[in-house]
């Protein structure tokens, strides 16, 4: 296993391992059949779920080179042992494993993308029922990818990844891998549109729990093997790198079990699915892969990687890693079947009865009561992963223990209790009765964002995660990003230094809120779901621009003088309230093809029901400005808190200190 040879072979035939899963995984389903009158033959047929299956494998791989290049891999390069060993025309900016797992990165996207391109042209043709060479394929192609909404998000996702791969050869700051990243995540988005998923009556649980799933097996998968081929070059960094890559990995493991559930749940009709039809004994096989992972990943955890902190014995941590790359795989393999084998639920959605089911694929909700208001519950599962990802990632560092140089300070239950309290109202907002009226009632749609930016998003803050994280987390020296350096971050140009003044970081926020429902983004997040995701992750981020300047903290972990945070104040409530006196005053029906056509016979009409949600954001800002202009004169100048903290830290030391004559 130290052969570098060695180690490409095993790697590279997770490729073929994987399709041999999906062949058998097809078989047990029954070859893929033509849906239509004209079979297009079995090269199609039997071709679409393997390059499915090669597709995966090596798109998870592209993400994963990404990602470990931005959190896990070491950034900078060994310093030389002595001053005569340093070879000035040999000296390189980047530690040897960054710039392979980048160079590796690139290829991978190259061939990602050609396989996309043939997943579209052998998809159109099962659909079709046209073999790709026949007269009128080309032309018939042409029209799906440019008139038909699933040809044209089959071709973004080959665009995207094909500009992901050209950024990658010149391309090594983080701010450009982040864009790479953006690309290779609107890839996945677009993959997650054209499966089962965009078929599915409950169409956003099901493209949600795709699009997790997604990212956690391509960052599991990739990362496993991007580790396996860049152990020689990590030399003495392998072991920081398995930990550091240890923890993303639990991470995906939960993301993957959870997503899971949720796909389960939404294409089974009934547990008996699971043994009486095909698609569920492969459901059941998935899951047997996935808990030998678990017990691997447990073993390596507990086991390999602390033998490795001791001895620096490489071999046995490749074995493993090489291992459940394998058992990952396979378990892509029978993905790909699965993606390409129809489920016990049809893919057809239900006749719809009404026009709120035609566009929102639910019936349109009873009127709302104080009863149900409190009952009325519909998972989401996009909100849910960010809700319970929030609260695991808080806790996880909270039960971490200190870092020697903080002093020793106890962690305040308050801080706590704020950042669990903001995840249950993402938690509530998007599950809940605002997530369930959101779709039908504009009123509900902006209540929904109104909690998310300005009661979750502040009450996130006063948890003080960075604080947190300063505390409990040590810098990093080798170059590489982690929640230390993410907490850390300041702009180092002009341009960015004046974005992030609180004045201006509060107009930013603010003006992204409004930006919502002000410009086409708000019709995006209806008709998409895509676009709602986006959205709703950008209202808990442009709340939290907003409510870091009102509670007096800046990036990077600074402290907003008092006039400042006045200033910011004003500016934010005077944008936020001005949108609140457009909608309910000025603007027309927003979006009157969606709201206005619901065919609701309960509550205001739509642009009654426009100006009660004005009101109501106008009463939350007026409020929330009031609150937090309240705590600006309690505060502490940030002289003054440094100096109470300089002085908690010595007596703290004072206290630990051992006494004269103690033993």
């Amino acid at each position: 296993m130290s052969s570098m040879r060695t180690r490409i072979l095993i790697v590279g035939a997770a490729a073929p391992w994987a399709v041999l899963w999906t062949v058998i995984a097809a078989a047990m389903a029954g070859a893929p059949v033509s849906m239509e009158l004209v079979d297009a033959g079995p090269v199609v047929r039997w071709g679409l779920p393997i390059v499915d299956a090669l597709g995966d494998v090596v798109g998870a791989a592209t993400v994963a080179c990404l990602v470990l290049a931005l959190v896990v891999l070491p950034r900078r390069p060994e310093p030389p042992a002595s001053e005569a060993d340093q070879d000035p025309g040999a000296v390189s900016r980047f530690h040897p494993a960054y710039e392979r797992a980048l160079d590796i990165g690139m290829g991978l996207g190259m061939m990602w993308s050609t396989l996309l391109v043939v997943r579209m042209v052998l998809g159109y043709a099962l659909a079709a029922g046209q073999a790709p060479f026949s007269p009128r394929f080309g032309s018939d192609l042409l029209m799906y990818i440019t008139r038909l909404e699933l040809g044209q998000y089959q071709l973004a996702g080959a665009v995207f990844v094909a500009a992901a791969s050209t950024m990658l050869i010149v391309v090594r700051s983080r701010m450009g891998l982040l864009i790479a990243l953006g690309l290779v995540f609107a890839t996945l988005v677009t993959k997650s549109m054209t499966g089962h998923a965009s078929g599915q009556t409950s169409h956003e649980a099901a493209t949600s729990s795709m699009i997790v799933h997604l990212v956690a097996a391509g960052v599991w998968l990739g990362g496993l093997a991007l580790l396996v081929l860049v152990a020689g070059q990590l030399g003495a960094r392998l072991g920081d790198a398995a930990e550091r890559f240890s923890s993303l990995a639990l991470a995906c493991y939960g993301a993957l079990a959870a997503s899971g559930i949720a796909s389960a749940l939404v294409r089974l009709s009934a547990p008996l699915d699971l043994v009486t039809t095909a698609y569920g004994w492969m459901l059941v096989l998935k899951t047997a892969l996935l808990v030998l992972l678990g017990g691997a990943g447990w073993w390596q955890r507990r086991r390999v990687l602390v033998r490795q902190r001791d001895s620096d014995r490489r071999r046995d941590f490749l074995w493993l890693a090489a291992g459940e790359v394998f058992l990952i795989a396979a378990a892509t393999g029978l993905a790909a079947a699965l993606s390409n084998s129809a489920p016990p639920v049809p893919d057809e959605p239900e006749p719809v009865t009404s026009t709120a089911e035609a566009l929102t694929d639910y019936p349109l909700p009873a009127p709302p009561e104080l009863t149900t208001l409190l009952t009325t519950w519909r998972v989401d599962v996009a909100g849910m992963a960010l809700a319970l990802g929030l609260a695991v990632i808080y806790l996880w560092v909270r039960m971490r223990r200190l870092v020697p140089e903080t002093g020793g300070r106890t962690w305040p239950v308050a801080r706590t209790a704020a950042w669990i309290a903001g995840c249950a109202v993402i938690l509530w907002a998007t599950s809940g009765a605002p997530g369930v009226y959101a779709p039908v009632q504009f009123s509900a749609h902006l209540g929904q964002h109104a909690l998310l930016a300005l009661v979750a998003a502040p009450l996130l803050v006063a948890g003080r995660f960075g604080d947190l994280v300063r505390e409990r987390i040590a810098p990093r020296s080798d170059g590489s990003a982690g929640l230390r350096e993410l907490v850390d971050w300041k702009p180092g140009s002009r341009v960015g230094q004046w974005l992030t003044h609180p004045a201006a970081l509060a107009l930013l926020g603010a003006a992204g809120f409004a930006a919502i429902y002000l410009t086409p983004a708000l019709g995006a997040g209806l008709h998409t779901a895509p676009g709602r995701l986006v959205i709703l992750t950008a209202a808990v981020v442009v709340g939290a621009a907003v409510a870091l300047p009102f509670q007096g903290r800046a990036l990077g972990g600074g402290r907003v003088a008092r006039v400042e945070r006045w200033v910011a104040l004003a500016v934010g409530t005077g944008v936020l309230a001005g949108l609140a006196i457009v909608l309910a005053l000025a603007l027309p029906v927003v979006e009157p093809d969606w709201f206005a056509a619901m065919g609701r016979t309960w509550g205001a009409d739509a642009l009654g029901d426009q100006r009660l949600g004005g009101w109501l954001l106008l009463a939350m800002v007026l409020v929330l400005a009031v609150l937090h202009g309240a705590l600006i004169p309690r505060s502490r100048r940030p002289s003054e808190e440094l100096s109470a903290d300089r002085d908690a830290a010595a007596r703290q030391r004072t206290r630990s200190a051992p006494r004269p004559g103690s033993s």
